[in-house]
């Protein structure tokens, strides 16, 4: 049995700049990432602190950019199944958020490179950028890194 990937994507800062309440401007690269991924199999579930009608803006505006969603806010009907259960926490292989921090027990977080706006882009999935690292967590991350 092959199991697709499953992404959990946030909304606000992620696939659009953060503008909340209103919608921000489209962060294309990671719709079209999105997009590719579920045409090659991949899971997608939106994983995002909107609900009501904020919530059905922000789906309709990721449907007129092409991207739709398995999921939205709750685990993948098929996981409910497997498991006998939908816990709270929604479950997926990786978390794309604008708030991240990337952390692998035991070892260092992911590699970072410095970006043309002063932040650090941390490197993961098909070599692709995801997370935009902020100058402020930056230095939170320094201090867990050795030199």
């Amino acid at each position: 049995m092959n199991n697709p990937k499953v992404i959990a994507v946030d909304f606000d800062g992620t696939l659009c700049e953060n503008q909340w309440p209103r919608i921000g401007h489209e962060n294309r690269q990671i719709i079209n990432l999105l997009v590719r991924h579920q045409v090659n199999g991949g899971k997608v579930i939106l994983w995002t602190c909107r609900e009501g009608e904020l919530l059905d803006e922000a789906v309709l505006w990721c449907l007129n950019r092409g991207l739709r969603f398995d999921a939205i806010n709750d685990n993948l009907p098929e996981n409910i199944a497997r498991y006998g259960n939908n816990c709270r926490k929604v479950w997926a292989d990786e978390y794309w958020d604008d708030k991240s921090v990337i952390i692998s027990a035991g070892k260092r977080p992911g590699l970072l490179r410095k970006d043309d706006a002063g932040g650090y882009r941390a490197m993961n999935w098909s070599r692709e950028t995801l997370t935009i690292v902020k100058k402020p967590l930056l230095a939170r991350l320094k201090r867990w890194l050795k030199p």
